[in-house]
């Protein structure tokens, strides 16, 4: 049976096993200190809510992946650089969005495709959205919405409860 806890790892270890993810968070982002930059780039998962069905449990949650935008340094002319950008920013936003998107897409990727991912179970489409400077720092990203499905067996719960305690009733032994 997937737990909240086991749902929250799954993601955690995914992230992190990342190449380009150097931390991942949980919970409320605005608890994080994003004053750290050894953070970045971040996986940081929101759990909106979970649909409790007859066998069944929907996380939705948003996924965002994000790093810090930088000034760009004009430090060559890229008259040898083997890629040669045909646009001009003064930040390194575009950068960033690319590979934010690029490694959201590796995650639910991995997340469709492997039989190691037990019961959880991508539903549907997922909508993934670009923010910049969204927060308090400057950071850019993207945020996908996803709903995630776990098998939720009835007879597996922690307690029982009697008919008689859940009317009310005194204990009879």
């Amino acid at each position: 049976m997937q737990t909240y806890y086991s749902v929250t790892n799954f993601f955690n270890n995914v992230c992190t096993a990342h190449p380009n993810i150097k931390s991942f968070t949980l919970g409320d982002l605005y608890t994080v200190d994003m004053k750290k930059q050894q953070l970045f780039p971040l996986a940081h998962l929101i759990v909106n809510n979970v649909n409790i069905d007859t066998g069944l449990m929907t996380y939705n949650v948003t996924l965002m992946v994000m790093d810090r935008v930088a000034d760009i340094e004009d430090l060559s002319s890229g008259h040898y650089n083997d890629l040669l950008k045909n646009y001009k920013d003064v930040t390194n936003v575009i950068d960033v969005h690319n590979t934010s998107l690029m490694t959201l897409n590796d995650i639910v990727s991995y997340i469709y495709r492997d039989p190691q991912a037990g019961e959880l179970i991508v539903v549907g489409s997922s909508l993934a959205t670009p923010f910049e400077e969204r927060f308090d720092d400057e950071l850019a990203g993207w945020a996908i919405d996803m709903n995630i499905t776990v098998g939720n067996p009835q007879d597996m719960c922690a307690i029982v409860i009697s008919d008689v305690l859940a009317n009310g009733g005194d204990v009879v032994c």
